[in-house]
This record gives C-alpha cells, sequence and structure tokens, in this order.
C-alpha cells in the first residue's frame, strides 16, 4: 500500500488563486508593518510566509524608518519649542530680580522709618539745658534730644543721646542720602550741649569730624519738615509753642519750650525707588485733643 504524500503548491497564481480569503483576512487583522499571523501548517508553508510581512509578490517587506523631511520637521519643532523656553525663563529671571530689588528697596524704607519714629517716640525735654524743645528745625537738619536705649549692668541711668537728621544734597546730581547722626550716651549738661552744638555744626559742614557718626540711610530729592501746634500745622522755623526763643552762637535756645503735638516729615524718595514723595506723620504719645 503506497502513502500518498501532498505535493506543495508551487504556482503563484494558484496559491493566489486558493488562498486569496486567507491571505485577505491576514492582512486585514494585522497592521501593514507588523507580521502576519501565522496560518495554519501546510497553507502557511505553501504561501512561504513567517513572521515578517510579505508584498502580494511574496518579497519581504523592508524595514520603514523616518525620512529626511520627517527629521527636519521634528529638529525645527524642537528649535522652536526651546527658543520658548527660553524667553519664558527670561522673562521668570527677570521678574524675579524685579521683585527681589523692590522687596530689598521696602525693607530699607521701612526700617528707616522704623528709626525715625524711634527717635521721636523717645524724645525728652531737658529743662533749664537751653536746648529748647527737644526737637529742633532751622531748615537743614532736625536735632532731637532723646532717651537712650542703653543697658548698663548695674542698672544705671544711660543718659540721653543728641540724634540729628539731615539730607545731604550733592552739588552734582539732583540727590543726595538722608543721613542720620548720633553722639554716645551722655550724662551731664556740659557734654549735652556740646552734643547738641555739633550736631548744629554736622548739619551745616558734611566734612567735619561729625561724619564718623552718621549713617546713610535713603537717597532723597528734598525734604521738608511741619510741626503741629495749636491745632494747626505750621512751618517749623516759627517761633509758634514756644516763649522766648533767642538762638545764641552755639546753636541753643533760651526759654522753655514743649514738644510739638505732632510732626511731618515730607520726603521725596529718588525717581529709581517709584514711590514719589511720602508724608510721615508722627504724633506725641501724650497728646490728647482738647475739648472746646
Amino acid at each position: 500500500m503506497s502513502i500518498q504524500v501532498p505535493q506543495p503548491v508551487t504556482n503563484i497564481a494558484e496559491i493566489a488563486r486558493v488562498d486569496a480569503p486567507e491571505r485577505l483576512q491576514a492582512q486585514a487583522l494585522g497592521h501593514p508593518s507588523q507580521p502576519h499571523p501565522t496560518l495554519p501548517w501546510p497553507r502557511a508553508i505553501a504561501l512561504g510566509w513567517g513572521r515578517r510581512p510579505v508584498h502580494a509578490h511574496g518579497k519581504p517587506r523592508p524595514e520603514r524608518g523616518f525620512t529626511l523631511v520627517e527629521v527636519l520637521i521634528a529638529l525645527a519643532l524642537m528649535a522652536v519649542m526651546g527658543a520658548l523656553s527660553w524667553q519664558g525663563l527670561d522673562s521668570l529671571l527677570r521678574s524675579r530680580s524685579a521683585v527681589q530689588a523692590e522687596h530689598a528697596r521696602s525693607t530699607v524704607l521701612g526700617t528707616v522709618l522704623a528709626q525715625w519714629r524711634a527717635d521721636l517716640n523717645a524724645a525728652t525735654v531737658l529743662p533749664g539745658q537751653g536746648l529748647g524743645s527737644g526737637i529742633d528745625w532751622d531748615g537743614r537738619v532736625l536735632r532731637i534730644t532723646r532717651r537712650s536705649t542703653e543697658v548698663n549692668p548695674d542698672g544705671s541711668d544711660t543718659g540721653v543721646w543728641v540724634v540729628a537728621w539731615r539730607w545731604s544734597a550733592q552739588a552734582s546730581q539732583a540727590q543726595g542720602p538722608w543721613q542720620r547722626w548720633q553722639s554716645p550716651a551722655l550724662r551731664d549738661s556740659a557734654s549735652v550741649q556740646a552734643a547738641w552744638a555739633q550736631a548744629a555744626v554736622w548739619g551745616q559742614n558734611s566734612s567735619t569730624d561729625g561724619t564718623a557718626r552718621q549713617t546713610d540711610a535713603l537717597p532723597l530729592q528734598g525734604w521738608q519738615i511741619y510741626f503741629y501746634r495749636d491745632n494747626a500745622w505750621g512751618n517749623a522755623l516759627s517761633s509758634a509753642g514756644t516763649s522766648t526763643s533767642t538762638s545764641t552762637s552755639t546753636g541753643t535756645s533760651t526759654g522753655s519750650a514743649s514738644l510739638p503735638d505732632a510732626v511731618r516729615a515730607v520726603i521725596q524718595l529718588a525717581p529709581d525707588s517709584g514711590r514719589g514723595s511720602i508724608s510721615i506723620d508722627w504724633v506725641r504719645p501724650n497728646w490728647s485733643v482738647g475739648r472746646s
């Protein structure tokens, strides 16, 4: 008894005719770039299909990559996105620098104004010393006699300070620094009067020895001082509120006086501050409005 082995079909036309339904089904089930599903043996052997896709003529499908145009388009898109990202990062860094600079200016301004108010809050009148009301304005420098905040180990009185504020205008520029001068702690009348006179000289001449005790506060374009006395604001150069205010050659004044009820400082900040003019009002802590 002889066994007949089926011969494989080698005719391409016969393969296409016989296995057309299987070929179409395989192409419909898989992506053209993916291998066709494996057909049952022996049809897969007869068709010559493997894991790689084939064309209709039985040749293996070549692997497909990116074209030069596609690569150039991708590079162009990446370059555009990189440029936009850099512009956004640069804008963020500039904004951050501006915010930090503004914060630094605000911090300095707040510190200076706090020191200004602290000097006025601690102002005190020294009767019989010929220092006027303890707050004196001569048009260039504001002098203040105030209580010292130093602490002695033995708990004794640390005395007073003589503090002065002035605007040092620069001849070559439209602005100059707002400066503060402070004497050492004083405990006797002679040293207080000497420091009071030295503060007056310092306010008129920036080349004196008092520059060693001065501190630059803020750049200003100018400032003006007003006193509030007798329920009205007035020029601080007037003698309102004092009785027998007579100036001497040492910068002191004779007669009794009292602290003004309020002090207003109008300062014109430098143009780069972006704030213009600021009015700083201080009210004497123990002042009360009397009823009429």
